[in-house]
């Protein structure tokens, strides 16, 4: 058998096959007698058929059998004696399965060549994630927030921080919000005695702080731009006029957490309360410092090394990408009109992001490779419970249908590829940071 390889860029080659009539002849036979074994022909008994009628039967399936086992075995001997990873073949081209030399070529996609900086001399440096005082108070402020008092304020003005109660409608163009976009949230509609934290993210950016210094029975005209990030593409851009009469302030006051109010709010102590939710931030913490860590190790090498991967690996998860993009726009809230007119941004975006899963994974399994970082049965099983359980589906079912995909030995690639992304957060560099008081 004579193979020839011609790379071409792109990850890509074409294999060339010369296979004597002599091999094709002795494939041919050893199929037919396989055929035999199995063949159910009138007149006569199951597996008893003779071989040169069997042949002759199955002629056209013994002869496309022969070709994919030609075809594997020319591409084991490329893939060694030319130290190759082959990650698929394609577009196969082939003479007429006879008596002569058969000759094959295909289309081949290779794993990327490229070589492997020094892991252990990783400089990636990132910030220790740390939780302070105030964070752990931010937590309790919000259990405390069920038993928030208001008081009304009639000696100062309004100022940001404080409720506002207000009446206010909203036009566009001289016509209601509520006509020209139904869809909008109802507090963005007007209304009587509405009540409005005063921050900067309530309402439309603007609104709040043309209402700072307003004093109640105070009426005043509040212009507003829609960003251009709101989900109705329509209203992006556009001019809202509210008029609105500020009819009271009013402040909120927590309690002080004391022994009493953590048994009415947790059922605990005030400590015990204190102590639990530093002991879920800290945990929370340090989880997103190991995810700083993966993030800064991965993003370092992909900058660092420099080679080609395959368009069609990157087209196929670009695809993945966008399916991903548009959900989460569905979720959101986003119609179908506006995502047809993002679609070029959309898919831009998901083919910057697919080629670097696609380049991030090429490096992780070279890892994996040199430090010999295998997935053993039992994470195997453990990453398929997972997968399992996100698709509410049974595991079992699970496991015949990646077993009917041939899917198993990817699955497997995504157990090897994470425990090699830990081996190279555990070469990241942690910067610690001192806690406040």
């Amino acid at each position: 058998m004579e193979v020839l390889v011609e790379k071409q860029p792109n990850c890509l080659a074409t294999l060339r096959v010369t296979v004597p009539a002599g091999t094709v002849k002795e494939k041919i036979e050893k199929l037919a007698a396989e055929y035999q074994k199995a063949a159910k022909l009138p007149g006569f008994r199951p597996g008893k058929a003779p071989v040169a009628v069997v042949a002759r039967k199955y002629k056209d399936s013994i002869a496309g059998d022969a070709v994919k086992d030609l075809l594997r075995e020319a591409v084991d001997r490329a893939a060694k004696d030319n130290n190759l990873t082959v990650l698929n073949a394609f577009d196969l081209q082939h003479g007429e399965v006879g008596d002569r030399d058969l000759d094959l070529s295909v289309k081949l996609t290779l794993e990327p060549e490229f070589s492997m900086p020094d892991v252990e001399a990783l400089e990636v440096e990132v910030l220790e994630e740390v939780v302070t005082d105030e964070h752990v108070s931010g937590n309790i402020n919000m259990l405390l927030e069920r038993m928030a008092e208001f008081t009304d304020i009639k000696d100062r003005a309004l100022q940001m921080g404080d409720y506002a109660v207000l009446d206010y409608d909203a036009m566009v163009e001289g016509k209601p919000l509520g006509e020209v976009c139904p869809e909008a949230p109802s507090t963005m509609k007007g209304g009587e005695g509405l009540w409005v934290v005063m921050e900067e993210g309530s309402m439309w950016p603007g609104f709040c702080a043309g209402l700072v210094g307003a004093k109640e029975g105070e009426e005043r005209t509040v212009e507003v731009t829609v960003p251009e990030e709101f989900a109705v593409a329509s209203l992006r851009g556009k001019k809202i006029t509210h008029q609105a009469k500020l009819k009271g302030i009013k402040a909120k006051k927590l309690p002080e957490l004391t022994d009493e109010v953590a048994q009415k709010i947790a059922g605990r102590s005030a400590e015990e309360l204190r102590k639990g939710f530093r002991e879920r931030l800290e945990a929370a913490a340090a989880e997103q410092t190991e995810r700083k860590k993966r993030a800064a190790a991965v993003e370092h090498l992909v900058k660092a090394v420099e080679f080609e991967v395959p368009a069609s690996m990157v087209m196929g998860e670009a695809r993945r990408v966008v399916r991903e993009i548009v959900e989460a726009e569905q979720t959101r809230g986003l119609s179908d009109e506006d995502l047809l007119s993002k679609k070029d941004e959309i898919f831009q975006h998901a083919q910057m992001g697919a080629q670097f899963r696609v380049k991030a994974d090429f490096i992780l399994t070279r890892l994996a490779r040199e430090q010999k970082i295998e997935a053993s049965r039992e994470e195997l099983a453990e990453h398929i419970a997972r997968m399992a359980q996100r698709l509410n589906m049974p595991m079992d079912k699970l496991v015949k249908q990646l077993v009917k995909r041939e899917a198993l030995g990817s699955v497997e690639g995504e157990v090897v590829r994470d425990k090699a992304l830990d081996f190279l957060a555990s070469k990241v560099k942690v910067k610690r940071a001192e806690a406040k008081a």
